[in-house]
């Protein structure tokens, strides 16, 4: 797959990175002075929308925010370097966040379908930090407080220095086909009718394909050859990198684990593609477009036109 062909929102970041192994120090303070440099505030996570589009700030906004607000350096566009801010800390609600005056922060799911592919791979890339950083305030090596360093690209503990980088959690996720139908199933917390593609983090000492085998068999009972990898998508609301399959399926027979999976169809080819046009089929809803479910659904339909 060339650069560019991953279909999945979250993924192709239009910005080009820093080298986190060479010292940025005075390549982000130059361009925190720079009143051309862009803002993206998020507030619990999720952007500042305004007339339907995502509010980029100047980075001369940063003063509006909390002191201790956590702010991270993402990268530059066209030579224009784009920071984020969290903002969460400067209320409990949305409505006192800094700037709430001229739009609403609004649910990044929702949000969405009015980003353009590069705001959302930007919003995502944000999320994804400010929530790994809320989750490490402590170093995992003796407990003590840590710092974020380095724009935000690591944290260093107080104590015993220890340097902690972002993590990502692997997961596989797969659509299990069988003789021109697809395998969707609905975890209990899902609202009802809403299914997606079957998923599971991979465990330590275990491959994708692993992975996806034994995460179909132990959800729904079914067994899995030719595992075949598609594309991959950076998913900002777990911090995870979820891995896309598409593999077959020797049966249909199901045996689910209630506490994964509450229901789950086998769908043929002409009720999804009705299902993807948009018309009401069998009671129940595709994944949302920025997801690597709906993504993986597009391509099994697709590729069997």
């Amino acid at each position: 797959m060339k650069q560019g062909d991953n279909p999945n929102w979250f993924a192709n970041s239009p910005l080009e990175r820093a080298n986190i192994e060479i010292d940025q120090s005075e390549t982000i303070a130059a361009h925190l002075k720079d009143e051309k440099s862009a803002l993206v505030p998020l507030w619990r996570g999720d952007p500042l929308m305004a007339d339907g589009k995502a509010v980029f700030l100047s980075v001369a906004a940063i003063s509006e925010f909390p002191e201790d607000a956590t702010l991270v350096y993402l990268g530059t566009l066209n030579g224009v370097a784009h920071f984020a801010i969290d903002a969460s800390s400067a209320s409990d609600n949305a409505i006192g966040a800094p700037f709430a005056e001229i739009g609403e922060y609004t649910q990044l799911r929702y949000a969405a379908g009015a980003l353009s592919k590069d705001e959302i791979a930007i919003i995502g890339h944000a999320r994804w930090l400010f929530e790994w950083h809320r989750k490490h305030t402590f170093c995992a090596n003796c407990g003590a407080l840590t710092l974020v360093i380095a724009g935000g690209a690591k944290r260093k503990c107080e104590t015993c220095e220890a340097e902690h980088f972002p993590r990502t959690d692997p997961v596989a996720i797969v659509l299990a086909v069988h003789n021109g139908a697809c395998l969707l199933g609905r975890n209990p917390k899902f609202p009802p009718g809403f299914v997606s593609a079957l998923a599971g983090y991979i465990e330590p000492a275990e491959t994708p394909e692993e992975a996806a085998k034994r995460e179909l068999f132990e959800e729904a009972g079914v067994i899995l050859t030719d595992v075949r990898y598609q594309f991959s998508q950076p998913w900002p609301f777990t911090t995870s990198l979820m891995m896309g399959f598409i593999a077959d399926a020797q049966s249909r027979d199901l045996t689910l684990d209630q506490n994964e999976i509450a229901e789950a169809h086998w769908v043929d080819l002409e009720d999804m593609r009705a299902l993807i046009n948009g018309e009401e089929r069998l009671g129940i809803f595709l994944p949302p477009k920025f997801t690597i479910a709906r993504q993986l659904i597009d391509r099994w339909a697709q590729d069997k036109a």
